[in-house]
């Protein structure tokens, strides 16, 4: 397997008036595709501050990443919302769906940035449904969705491209236990269908459980 994800001993820190508050603290580590990443570590640890590093909507005070052979940090700005849309997905704790749209409308939105016709667009988009059990509630809205079935139209819009990589922010956090084996399950079939890699901060032991590895931080640093 090869690397898809490489961090180089990235730090960060922010200020807080006269204080100094560590982020991340000289961090390494390769991830292969394709594999299940679990980034763990209690409230504070640097998990969230990492995960915005990966998708670069922050960057590191020294060191640099590499995602899929390309530097982070060596994309120009106007570049960025095109790297982010055909090499990353985003799965979200509170699924962040669009309340007005339907399920398969909010996938389509993962496509609006690429010039496709609409007939292909909705046929993508009904793909990813089915592709993540959900293809008979195509036309539902969110607040029509359990908490399962919202966290699924999320996981197909962010696969709806076929990315190489997927950020998923506490996916199970919102969700009961019956539900997020479901779900774990779900990302551990598509992990292998689609040779698409996930790293997937947590909380949750179960996520750990079924990670191909495990990435631990506590107060910005590996342990």
């Amino acid at each position: 397997m090869t690397a898809i994800l490489e961090v180089n001993a990235i730090s960060k820190h922010y200020r807080r008036g006269d204080e100094r508050i560590v982020a991340l603290a000289d961090v390494s580590f390769r991830i292969e595709q394709p594999t299940v990443t679990a980034v763990a570590g209690p409230s504070g640890s640097g998990k969230s501050t990492l995960l915005s590093m990966l998708a670069r909507f922050d960057q590191p005070d020294s060191g640099h990443i590499m995602i899929d052979g390309a530097r982070l940090d060596s994309i120009a700005e106007s570049g960025l919302d095109q790297f982010r849309n055909r090499k990353l997905g985003f799965v979200f704790q509170q699924f962040n769906l669009v309340s007005v749209l339907s399920a398969v409308e909010n996938v389509e939105l993962a496509l609006a940035p690429q010039a496709l016709p609409k007939q292909e667009r909705r046929s993508r988009a009904i793909a990813a449904l089915e592709m993540v059990g959900i293809g008979h509630r195509l036309s539902h809205k969110p607040t029509e969705l359990s908490g399962g079935q919202q966290q699924r139209v999320a996981i197909a819009r962010a696969l709806v491209n076929r990315p190489r990589f997927v950020i998923a922010d506490e996916p199970t956090g919102s969700l009961d236990s019956k539900t997020a084996h479901e779900l774990l399950d779900l990302i551990g079939r598509l992990n292998q269908q689609m040779d698409t890699t996930f790293i997937i901060a947590t909380h949750d032991v179960k996520v750990m459980q079924m990670a191909h590895r495990v990435i631990r931080l506590e107060d910005g640093r590996l342990i």
